[in-house]
């Protein structure tokens, strides 16, 4: 038998899961998962506290053989076991956390749709110039109302997404025993992702669509009318992105959170990305303001800065999905 599937059999019988085991030597739950898959070895420190945790010989983890003596589940105190998780817990776990993610996701998105009330309002108030000023003002302040209230409903339903997710604040602050649940997740997660993936390929086209409103913008500067119309679409095509893309994040962040398991990236790749970021960052600057000074107006320098936001949280997003582990 290798290490890695002793680490596993041992972990087993104590009723320890990856991230339990991890927490007791003092690593990460990648390395725990990397020690049990014969992907890396445990140093001899840590060997030596596996052996004293689960009360075998060094030379039975480094040696092929049976343990020392025989581990039995019943040896261990009923107060060092995790609880099981019930099955009605679990399933009421999930659909919470899908009503919440659903009413974050649509908070959000109302917030980032309010300041198209003021564009659509302005846009009409502006046809009525000269027609009726008392018209004029009323659509105006009805804009500014519509803003508010949007606003308003946006804060209510983010406290309440929140709210109702209390009572499971002890299951992220608690191990619990999940083996037999192991399988059922895994499905759930599987068919989460076969069912909302198309929900994220939308959100990314949204995202990328939104830039025509400045562009629309950029090319009628003489037409305030027009520029505050593309603008109120470039909102609503964001706030339509960001639900969908929110909804699916949360969700599968809820999923995580059940079955203890998180993604990080290596620290090689995270030093990469931060220092990659910071040359993007400078280099969209830069063309920002090389765009402003000798291109613009053919193309104004306010798409260049959207249209580079977008790739950014796109590449980043998907960046993390390959490489986390």
């Amino acid at each position: 038998m290798r290490l890695g599937q002793k680490i596993t059999e041992l972990r087993k019988k104590n009723n320890l899961s990856q991230e339990g085991l991890a927490e007791k030597m003092n690593v990460s739950r990648q390395a725990v998962s990397k020690w049990e898959s014969d992907q890396s070895i445990p140093d001899i420190e840590k060997i030596v506290s596996l052996s004293e945790l689960f009360g075998v010989t060094t030379d039975y983890l480094l040696k092929s053989g049976a343990p020392s003596f025989e581990i039995k589940t019943a040896d261990i105190p009923a107060e060092d076991k995790s609880p099981i998780l019930p099955d009605k817990l679990v399933q009421k776990y999930l659909s919470t956390a899908k009503k919440s993610s659903k009413l974050r996701a649509l908070s959000i998105a109302l917030a980032i749709f309010s300041p198209a009330c003021i564009s659509f309002c302005s846009a009409i108030s502006g046809f009525l110039i000269g027609v009726s000023d008392k018209m004029q003002l009323i659509i105006s302040l009805i804009g500014f109302a519509a803003t508010i209230v949007v606003l308003a409903i946006s804060f209510g339903l983010l406290i309440y997404s929140f709210l109702i997710m209390r009572e499971f604040k002890h299951l992220n602050k608690q191990n619990f025993d999940i083996m037999e649940e192991k399988k059922k997740l895994r499905s759930v997660i599987q068919s989460f992702h076969h069912t909302n993936d198309k929900y994220l390929v939308l959100s990314c086209i949204l995202a990328v669509l939104g830039i025509i409103g400045p562009v629309i913008s950029g090319l009628s500067n003489s037409n305030g009318t027009v520029s505050l119309i593309a603008w109120g679409i470039t909102f609503s095509i964001f706030s339509g992105a960001a639900y969908f893309f929110i909804s699916y994040i949360v969700q599968l962040r809820y999923l995580s959170l059940l079955v203890k398991y998180r993604k990080h990236l290596p620290s090689n790749l995270h030093k990469l990305f931060v220092y990659g970021s910071w040359i993007y960052i400078f280099c969209i600057l830069g063309i920002d303001y090389i765009v402003s000074r000798f291109i613009e107006p053919a193309f104004s320098s306010t798409n260049v800065f959207y249209l580079g936001i977008i790739i950014y949280c796109l590449f980043t997003y998907f960046f993390i999905k390959e490489k986390a582990e």
